[in-house]
């Protein structure tokens, strides 16, 4: 069987995120290897089968507040990297795990290892470009290596970026890395999604993101949304897996649902965050999937709220 070859191109984004893209971003997509080929049929089969042993596996990891110390390791050892002089040391080691990814609810093969991360890039290009580009202060919670707010920063020189996690060796990493490149308005504190320090205040009219990281919290989010809305940001935006978003008539969905569920992801979110929105406590402004996903899971949905002043 012939093997085809592809390379998603702008075009393919703007109408996986229904909206057109700005020309510096296409100008970034352009740069990323986001070649691929389609799987055969056995290959479709056996990553199938990958997914339901894992579904039945008794000690798969799932998240919660047991996992500290291995995020503490985790991030470490990009510290570690990063002393080192590698390139990629603040790139989380979990990318580049498989080269099988999911769009459009179809498994594909990517030809570079650096395929999801450049995949969840140009989510969150598109995303930082269009909304967090005038902020004076914005604030990355579960930010671990700083990856996300040094590409952000690329949209805006001028911020005060604030990286927040509950791993100490996130902020020794930050500001290491803030005193490398010499970025006077990176900042790195702690911060417990699971116990929120209502004492750290925002700055009046910043925003807030979070990346594949409240993920970890699964239902106990409801004190870090009381946190936001006391604080009141301008904007909050969310990358994380939605359960609401997907369809469980779909295979593919179906398993990611199921993954969630396994890992104990987050779970309920967009429908409680319908509730606050509801009784008049905030307004959603986006809820959207945008068929792009890693080997397990499509995690990458977008939320974005704003309080009710």
């Amino acid at each position: 069987m012939k093997v085809c070859q592809y390379t998603l191109k702008p075009k393919d984004f703007e109408l996986l995120f229904g909206e057109s893209l700005s020309q510096r971003v296409k100008n970034r997509i352009k740069k990323y290897d986001l070649r691929y080929t389609d799987v055969s049929p056995k290959e479709r089969n056996l990553c199938l089968k990958q997914i339901f042993l894992a579904l039945k596996d008794q000690s798969l990891v799932y998240s919660g507040e047991h996992r500290y110390k291995q995020w503490v390791k985790g991030w470490n050892e990009n510290l570690n990297r990063l002393k080192a002089g590698a390139k990629d040391a603040i790139i989380p080691g979990y990318f580049g795990k498989y080269r099988i990814n999911r769009l459009r609810q179809k498994f594909i093969k990517s030809v570079s290892k650096d395929f999801e991360y450049n995949m969840l890039g140009v989510i969150l290009d598109w995303l930082f470009d269009r909304y967090f580009r005038r902020f004076k202060n914005v604030y990355e919670f579960g930010c671990g290596t700083g990856h996300n707010l040094i590409r952000l920063r690329s949209f805006n020189p001028k911020a005060n970026l604030y990286g927040l996690d509950w791993a100490e060796s996130s902020q020794i990493l930050i500001n290491k890395y803030a005193r490398i490149k010499g970025d006077d308005k990176l900042f790195a504190k702690r911060f417990n999604y699971f116990k929120p320090d209502f004492n750290f205040k925002l700055e009046p009219g910043s925003a807030i993101y979070t990346v594949a990281s409240l993920e970890q919290v699964g239902k106990r989010y409801r004190h870090f949304v009381d946190y936001l809305l006391k604080n009141k940001p301008a904007i909050c935006l969310h990358v994380e897996p939605i359960t609401e978003l997907l369809n469980r008539d779909n295979l593919m969905d179906y398993l990611s649902i199921c993954y969630f569920k396994k890992r104990k992801y987050l779970c309920g979110f967009l429908t409680y965050l319908k509730e606050l929105a509801s009784g008049g406590k905030l307004k959603i402004i986006k809820a959207k999937r945008n068929y792009i996903g890693s080997f397990f899971i499509e995690g990458y949905s977008v939320i974005i709220w704003t309080p009710k002043v």
